[in-house]
């Protein structure tokens, strides 16, 4: 743990780093930068003790910051700050079936919608 948080230090010298337990058994992480704005992000305890996991939420962290400071552009070098892994509930990949059959769903409950909507007009 004490290794994990030194890596938040040594990835953000120039905010204020502070993690606190919640409740829940998540941590609550937060970065103060030199005007005093805070960040902050829950993350799970289970992130800070994986490499890779952490240096999945550094590189978010450092992304959230560009972002709030206006300093990412969508094209140009910029651009692969914007790029992300989407959040899955099941701890792995979203496979392109099922990405499928969600915007299947979706677009079908639109459409139905649409003909309630023109019906009832």
């Amino acid at each position: 743990m004490q290794l994990a948080i030194k890596e938040f230090f040594d990835a953000f010298p120039q905010h204020t780093v502070a993690i606190k337990p919640r409740p829940d058994g998540s941590l609550l992480l937060t970065l103060v930068n030199e005007s005093g704005k805070p960040l902050c992000k829950a993350i799970k305890s289970e992130e800070i003790l994986s490499p890779v996991r952490m240096q999945t939420l550094i590189r978010e962290l450092h992304r959230e910051i560009k972002i709030e400071a206006g300093l990412l552009r969508w094209r140009g070098d910029e651009a692969a700050w914007v790029e992300r892994e989407l959040p899955t509930y099941v701890e792995g990949p979203i496979h392109v079936t099922k990405a499928k059959t969600l915007a299947r769903r979706s677009n079908q409950e639109l459409r139905q919608r649409r003909v309630q909507k023109a019906v009832a007009c």
